[in-house]
């Protein structure tokens, strides 16, 4: 057939995030997720769902004492880290200081790497807010790990 080619096309690359210039995406792994408790902190802030996507192989995932409602905190780490599923949302950027205001320690925000070697704004843990908690990073998310308490 005409313009045949033993040649196989390479993948497409992704497309960049779907974001407007006054947008900051933000990578959420527990509470804020959607559907869950604290989801709406993003959507009466006008964010919007983007993917579901994970991060880097490099993170420990942690169920925090305190609550309600309970959070996971997610740690980098430089050994036995793990991929941890999450989501990714867009909120304009003049609603993120004060959506940082409602966020508690040991909680806060940072720079969160993705599996496909993005980097993102995202929820991470100060590693001693970690001391008390359970290691939940086997469950890879925060979904499986509710799923498992029943």
């Amino acid at each position: 057939p005409l313009g045949a080619t033993p040649h196989r096309l390479c993948p497409a690359k992704a497309a960049p995030f779907p974001v407007t210039p006054d947008e900051t995406i933000l990578a959420v792994a527990g509470a804020h997720m959607s559907g869950l408790p604290l989801n709406g902190h993003l959507t009466a802030r006008g964010a919007r769902f983007l993917e579901e996507t994970a991060t880097a192989p490099e993170y420990r995932f942690y169920a925090l004492p305190g609550g309600p409602p309970i959070r996971p905190g997610l740690v980098r780490t430089t050994r036995n880290g793990r991929s941890v599923t999450l989501e990714l949302w867009a909120m304009p950027t003049a609603r993120m200081g004060d959506f940082l205001a409602t966020i508690p320690a040991p909680l806060g925000l940072g720079p969160v790497r993705l599996s496909d070697g993005r980097t993102v704004t995202g929820f991470l843990a100060e590693a001693a807010g970690t001391e008390g908690a359970t290691d939940i990073s086997a469950f890879a998310g925060w979904r499986a790990f509710l799923d498992a308490q029943g």
